[in-house]
C-alpha cells in the first residue's frame, strides 16, 4: 500500500480545528499518507487518486488503535469535509478531499524528496569540478591583470641600474614571446627578480628563443617569497 514519496503540510495546519484532537489528527494523516498517489486497479474498480480501500477494522488495525477511537475520529473528519466515504456491500473507498493540497505532483511524489533536489547525484561532482575551475581561472586572470609587462626601456633602465650585461632586448624579446609565463608555466609576477636570475645563472649567454617546450632555464618563481638587493619577490 505504501509508497515512496513524501507530503507536505503548511504551518497552517497548526490552526487546524482538528490539530489538539490527537486520534482524528493522526487518523487524517495516516488517510493522506495511505491514499494513492495516482488510480489504481483493485478488485475490478478503479481506486482514484487521493483515494483508498478501507474499513474501520482495517484502519484500526494499522494505526493500533480501537474501532470505537476510528470510528469517531472519521466522522469527525467526515463532518468538516476533510474526507468523504461511500460504501457498497463489498467494500468502502475514503476519499480525501484536497489531496493535491499535501501532495506534489506524480512525477514528484515518487521520487521521495522535492523536485528541486532531484539532480543526480553523478552530476553535483562536476558540477563542484567545474566551479573549482571557474575559481581558478578567475584567479589566473586576476594575477595576470596584476601584472604589468615592462616595455624594452624599462628594462634596458633597470640593466643599466644595475649595472649587469644583461641584453635587454634578448630578455624582452623572451618573455614576451612566451606572454610572460616562465619555464615552469607560471605567469611572470616580478620581472626584475627575472633580470636578477639572468644575471645570475648567465642566461645572457643563451641568446635563445622561447620555443614553448619548457626546456630552456629562465628560474620559475619558486615558493615564497624572497628578497634580493632590497626587491621583494613574490
Amino acid at each position: 500500500m505504501l509508497e515512496s514519496g513524501y507530503i507536505r503540510l503548511y504551518r497552517s495546519f497548526l490552526t487546524w480545528e482538528w490539530y489538539t484532537d490527537g486520534i482524528t489528527k493522526d487518523v487524517f494523516l495516516h488517510l493522506i499518507l495511505t491514499a494513492n498517489w495516482e488510480p489504481k486497479k483493485w478488485h475490478g474498480i478503479t481506486v482514484e487518486r487521493g483515494q483508498r480501500v478501507y474499513s474501520r477494522a482495517s484502519l484500526a488495525k494499522e494505526m493500533r488503535l480501537s474501532e470505537r477511537n476510528v470510528r469517531t475520529a472519521l466522522n469527525h473528519l467526515i463532518s468538516t469535509g476533510e474526507v468523504t466515504s461511500q460504501s457498497t456491500s463489498q467494500y468502502s473507498i475514503i476519499t480525501v478531499k484536497n489531496y493535491d493540497l499535501y501532495q506534489q505532483a506524480t512525477s514528484e511524489a515518487t521520487s521521495g524528496r522535492p523536485a528541486t533536489d532531484q539532480r543526480p547525484t553523478s552530476d553535483r561532482p562536476q558540477l563542484n569540478k567545474d566551479k573549482e575551475s571557474n575559481n581558478d581561472n578567475k584567479a589566473i586572470k586576476k594575477e595576470r591583470a596584476a601584472f604589468t609587462p615592462p616595455t624594452l626601456d624599462d628594462i634596458a633602465a633597470y640593466c643599466k641600474e644595475r649595472g649587469n650585461d644583461v641584453d635587454p632586448k634578448k630578455f624582452y624579446d623572451y618573455f614576451t614571446a612566451a606572454e610572460w609565463v616562465d619555464s615552469r608555466g607560471n605567469p611572470v609576477k616580478n620581472w626584475k627578480q627575472k633580470v636578477i636570475t639572468w644575471e645570475s645563472n648567465g642566461r645572457r649567454e643563451s641568446g635563445g628563443q622561447h620555443t614553448g617546450n619548457n626546456q630552456q632555464t629562465d628560474g620559475g618563481d619558486a615558493a615564497g617569497d624572497w628578497n634580493l638587493d632590497g626587491i621583494t619577490v613574490l
